[in-house]
């Protein structure tokens, strides 16, 4: 097959569609979503498409529909071909490491799945959320702000022995000399978490609000003045309606998923061994990356291998305890592997926050994931499609890596390789049988409910 398009679009008679359909919807193993390519009899759904679409690089999907559609097609295919190239090499045979790996990525797909059933699926905003929303985007409050770590200095300001000086909300906030108050918050709608709105636009104008406590500090407000556009258009909200839909969603997601992760974590006791942690981040600290290497907000990969292999006391260490399980330094650094958390080098203590931040996570998706796994959510198709596409991604990187090794004398150089993967492709395409249906690609929604697929419980479980 040639094209210019990259890969060519075979005609396939109108039987041969049904037929395949109709062996896509008895399978259980296969969406029951439409198809929109097949490579070797590997279907391509388009619930699969989407979420490949989703990962692929900016660059990949800024171009035009069917330009940036066909080209993260063209991408999804050299990977199946290349994973099946691997497999057939025997690449995947008693491979624990990619095991483990489909294990712990499996499970991140239940995880989704988990989210959408008690979460997602759980939560509705309905019109007049909607439209008191809007109403507040049509308001500025004027609100003086006092905080302190000593409630009794939060009771002297509001009994009147201590001034109500003012103190930013937050830096950013737009702070404005208003007469008569001096300087005020200027808050509107979506400017500050929901919680704190919905007592801002609750309070009375020039009462002071009860003192609200963040974990560290006492806060107190009051509203002294607010403008208020006058004339509001039914246009107006319907105009803005999507976009508060959205932003409302997210709000009550985000609470939800926090009590639903507490109701899942709590009676697992979390403990978090802190000598071991001491340790780690000891290790960690101490041989820190390089400042010009551009992945220095992750631990590198070699210093992980040196860690594995000539520290086994401290790898087989329990770093954290909890009712269902032990998590060890190894364990900890295989998850990390798979799913690498952002790590501050700024300082050794911030360091340590971090690693306890990413244990608190893996324990959480770990505990989740069982719970997920018990509802059966393992069994649906899309939990099936995502570990099949994640194997296909590391077995088409194991053959890569197999032919890198084992042409590099055809090449002087290792900037000639990309020209030697791009042929071996392409020769492998014109081998393969491959039919792409393309008015189903250019149907594809990219997004759910306009929401990213992308979704996490947010809420880090730790003690």
């Amino acid at each position: 097959m040639r094209s210019s398009k990259y890969i060519g679009i075979k005609i396939v008679p109108v039987l041969w569609v049904i037929l395949n359909l109709l062996l896509l919807s008895c399978s259980p193993k296969k969406s029951e979503k439409q198809a929109i390519a097949i490579v070797n009899d590997r279907v391509i759904t388009a619930d699969e498409y989407a979420f490949f679409y989703e990962l692929s690089p900016r660059n990949d999907t800024s171009s035009g529909k069917p330009e940036a559609r066909m080209t993260v097609l063209n991408s999804l295919i050299d990977r199946i071909i290349l994973a099946q190239q691997a497999e057939a090499a025997g690449l995947a045979d008693s491979d624990s490491t990619l095991q483990n790996a489909l294990d712990l990525y499996m499970r991140q797909a239940v995880n989704r799945e988990l989210y959408m059933k008690h979460v997602r699926k759980r939560v509705n905003v309905h019109e007049d959320e909607e439209r008191e929303a809007f109403n507040r985007s049509k308001k500025t409050l004027f609100v003086k702000h006092y905080h302190s770590k000593h409630e009794n200095i939060i009771q002297d300001v509001l009994t009147g022995v201590a001034p109500f000086d003012h103190i930013p909300m937050f830096t950013g906030i737009r702070t404005v000399n208003l007469d008569g108050y001096g300087f005020t918050d200027a808050v509107s709608w979506n400017d500050v978490q929901g919680d704190l709105e919905d007592i801002l636009f609750n309070l009375p104008l020039h009462d002071i609000s009860e003192p609200v406590f963040d974990g560290s500090q006492f806060h107190i407000f009051k509203v002294v003045d607010f403008e208020q556009e006058v004339i509001i258009r039914d246009n107006d909200f319907q105009a803005s309606r999507q976009s508060i839909h959205g932003i409302l969603r997210k709000r009550k997601e985000a609470k939800t998923a926090a009590a639903f992760v507490y109701s899942v974590m709590e009676p697992q006791n979390l403990i978090i061994r802190m000598g071991v942690l001491n340790q780690l981040a000891d290790y960690i600290h101490a041989n820190l990356p390089s400042q010009s290497d551009p992945q220095a907000q992750y631990i590198p990969n070699e210093e992980i291998r040196f860690l594995e292999n000539h520290e086994k006391i401290l790898m087989q260490q329990p770093l954290a305890l909890f009712r269902d399980g032990t998590m060890t330094v190894s364990d900890f650094l295989f998850n990390y592997k798979v799913n690498p958390q952002k790590i501050s080098y700024d300082d050794r203590d911030l360091l340590q926050i971090n690693l306890q931040n990413a244990i608190g996570l893996y324990v959480r998706d770990r505990v989740l994931s069982e719970k997920g796994i018990h509802e059966n959510l393992h069994h649906l198709p899309s939990v099936y499609e995502e570990v099949q596409t994640r194997k296909e991604h590391m077995l088409a990187e194991k053959m890569i890596r197999k032919l890198y090794a084992e042409n590099r004398s055809d090449y002087k150089a290792d900037s000639i390789f990309p020209d030697f993967l791009k042929n071996y492709l392409t020769d492998l395409r014109e081998e393969a049988d491959i039919h792409v249906f393309n008015e189903k690609l250019m149907t594809v929604n990219t997004s759910d409910e306009g929401l990213s697929r992308k979704i996490d419980f947010i809420v880090v479980h730790t003690q």
